[in-house]
Parts: C-alpha cells; sequence; structure tokens
C-alpha cells in the first residue's frame, strides 16, 4: 500500500495562558475521529477516504498523537534536523479516545505564533499525519468510501489561518463534519506517486507532484493552439474579404489594403505564437526524459526515485549503481561527471591498441579526466 501524507484541521476553541511563562494552552482538542471525508488531490481528481474506527482509534494511532511537535503552518514532516526551525510548541502525552473521537492537548510557547491566535489570524489546528492508502472500497455510516487510511500516525499538529480552504473541520458538539481536504502538492510521501497525464497529445507518466507543472504548460499550448486556429481563420476570412473587394473601385481597393495590412499584421501574430510554442515545449523536458530513462536503465526502475534531484545527481547515481564507490566526485566538476557517464555504455576492458591518447591541457582535471578513463578501460 502506497504511503502519503494527509492534513486534517479543526478550529482552535477556548485557550488558556500561563500566568508564569506566557505560554498557550488549549484543552482536550479533537484531534481526528472514525469518518469519510473527501480529499481533492493536486491533479484534480477527488477520492472518498475513510478513517474506520479500529484505525483512526487504534492504540498505536493514539499513541502516536503525544508528545508530538506543534508548527506554524504545514512544512513537510517535522524531524530532529528541523525542529530546531519549525517546532513552536507540543502536544501533552494524554492523547485518549471519547466515542468516536481522539482528543488531546497542546502547549504553543513561540510569541509570535501566540500573538497570531490572539488576534484572530490563525485561529485553526490542522493534524500532519502519514498513512498508508489501502484502495479497498465500501461504506462507513451510510457514506461510501473509495479507500481507507491505514496505519495513522500523526506526526504533527500545525497552527494554520482561519477558514483556510480545503482544510477545515467544522465541529457540531463532540463530532466532527469534513469537507474537501486538499493534498498539497508540494508534500511528499514516503513513497513517490505518479499519475498519467496526456500532454501534447499523448500520454506521459509523471511524479505526481509534477502533475500541475506539466498540465499548466499543455494546458498553456493548447491556449495558444486555439489562438493560431483563430488567427488561421480569421488570416483565410480576411483574405477572401481581400479577394472580393480587389474587384470594385479605390475605395475597394483601400479596403483590400487594409485587410491585406490586417492579414499581414495577423500572420506575424501566428508565427510569434508558434515560435512561443515551440520555445514553451523546447529540449529541457525531453532531455530531462531521456536521462531520467537513461539513468533508470543503470540503477534499475522499480525503486529509484529521481524527483528533486539535478541531472549531476543523476549521473553521479548511475555511475555508483555500476562502479559503486569507487570513483570519488567531491569537487569534481561537470565535466568529469559527464566523462564518468559517457563511459558507462563504453566496455570495461579494450585489448589490443586502443587509439592515440586523447590531447591534455596540463592541468588537475585533465589528470583526473585521464585516470577516469584508464579505470573505465581497465589500464
Amino acid at each position: 500500500m502506497p504511503s502519503v501524507q494527509r492534513y486534517d484541521s479543526v478550529p482552535i476553541r477556548d485557550y488558556h495562558f500561563d500566568d508564569q511563562t506566557g505560554f498557550l494552552y488549549v484543552y482536550r482538542v479533537p484531534i481526528a475521529g472514525a469518518m469519510v471525508q473527501k480529499y481533492v488531490k493536486s491533479d484534480g481528481s477527488e477520492e472518498m477516504e475513510a478513517k474506520l474506527p479500529e484505525e483512526i482509534l487504534s492504540d498505536s494511532t493514539v499513541s502516536s498523537a503525544n508528545s508530538k511537535p506543534v508548527t506554524d503552518g504545514h512544512h513537510g514532516l517535522v524531524t530532529k534536523d528541523n525542529s530546531h526551525d519549525l517546532m513552536k510548541g507540543f502536544t501533552a502525552s494524554n492523547g485518549h479516545v471519547e466515542g468516536n473521537m481522539l482528543y488531546n492537548d497542546i502547549t504553543i510557547t513561540d510569541p509570535n505564533l501566540i500573538s497570531q491566535i490572539k488576534n484572530g489570524s490563525k485561529r485553526e489546528l490542522s493534524i500532519g499525519f502519514e498513512t498508508q492508502m489501502d484502495p479497498t472500497s465500501g461504506t462507513y455510516n451510510g457514506t461510501k468510501y473509495d479507500a481507507v487510511q491505514r496505519n495513522i500516525r500523526i506526526n504533527h499538529v500545525a497552527v494554520v489561518p482561519k477558514g483556510r480552504a480545503g482544510h477545515e473541520v467544522r465541529l457540531i458538539g463532540d463530532s466532527a463534519e469534513a469537507v474537501d481536504q486538499v493534498e498539497p502538492s508540494e508534500e511528499k510521501g514516503n513513497q513517490m506517486e505518479t499519475r498519467v497525464v496526456r500532454a501534447d497529445g499523448q500520454n506521459i507518466t509523471v511524479a505526481a507532484d509534477d502533475v500541475e507543472k506539466i498540465t499548466k504548460l499543455d494546458a498553456d499550448n493548447s491556449a495558444k493552439a486555439k489562438q493560431i486556429a483563430d488567427l488561421d481563420a480569421q488570416i483565410k476570412k480576411l483574405k477572401a474579404e481581400k479577394a472580393q473587394l480587389q474587384g470594385n473601385a479605390d475605395e475597394a481597393n483601400k479596403k483590400a489594403d487594409s485587410a491585406q495590412a490586417k492579414a499581414d499584421s495577423l500572420e506575424t501574430d501566428n508565427e510569434k505564437l508558434k515560435d512561443q510554442i515551440n520555445h514553451l515545449k523546447g529540449d529541457a523536458f525531453d532531455e530531462r526524459l531521456n536521462l531520467i530513462d537513461k539513468v533508470k536503465s543503470f540503477v534499475g526502475d522499480s525503486d529509484y526515485d529521481y524527483h528533486g534531484k539535478t541531472d549531476r545527481d543523476l549521473k553521479i547515481d548511475a555511475v555508483k549503481a555500476i562502479k559503486g564507490d569507487s570513483i570519488d566526485f567531491e569537487d569534481k566538476s561537470d565535466a568529469y561527471v559527464q566523462a564518468a557517464f559517457d563511459m558507462l555504455e563504453k566496455p570495461k576492458q579494450v585489448s589490443g591498441y586502443a587509439g592515440p591518447d586523447p590531447e591534455t591541457k596540463g592541468d588537475s582535471q585533465d589528470v583526473d579526466l585521464m585516470a577516469l578513463r584508464d579505470a573505465s578501460y581497465g589500464y
């Protein structure tokens, strides 16, 4: 089952201040409950996901709500490496279940965040958690769902602006009514999600985080293609008007000249738009996909995560997949990395005369490249 991140929200109810420290306390916060929620994903699709009682109210999930960081907004998973910057408070250790709801207390220590809560600019608590998606459908309390959130592990509690679109749970007594929950495209789960999108007339598989960028690019291309089609139609119409006007008197000739000027102007705009589309498509996107495919042929396709890596990182990963750590890339130039990557397609052993030595420029980098070549050919 794929592991993903989710964010659910509840409004901050009554809070209190410690007279000595000035810390803000919120007691008995309803963190989550057994329910079915609609999540609108980054690709625009919707999925009804169930928090079944045996999952959200399990001992492991309740325990995961204890002693966790409180943050100012969501910034991905909170760990020891980023807690110094992100942690603005903490949850208590009294996570417990009442009915179909999970409760806990929170303490907020950061003065800026406390001020935002007091002035009303931030008045909701949004739970950030990891869960594994089980694509099992069913019905809970009369509501159909498409998948079940299993192995729910709460990572942090974020304070977010009041009424933030897509992250609100309105409390009615001791229960919660869920509205659309948006899965932010900038957050990643433990396992990369992919989507199939149609771009430039063909289906391609991309990382879920890149869907918005790809679809926007394709939408821009489609919009400009429509503009070109409209301009072509206008040009055709104007040329027809010109042909009709050419048989008339001087006034008709003037109109024909005007129509020709418009047609020329439209043709110029047409060419500009075509250039813009070619620029939008460019070679960068295709080159990136080709590089990823090539690297996958060396590192394997099943578990390799290329998202967020530079071209240099991808090439180094490919070399290490074949040669291990025998080559040190620290402080090496991009040319050195490119040479090591290119040599992966060459035979590892060369018998007989291998041709004249390449010309060198005499600097330390050339020595490195020559050593890399010798190692690759087995000298």
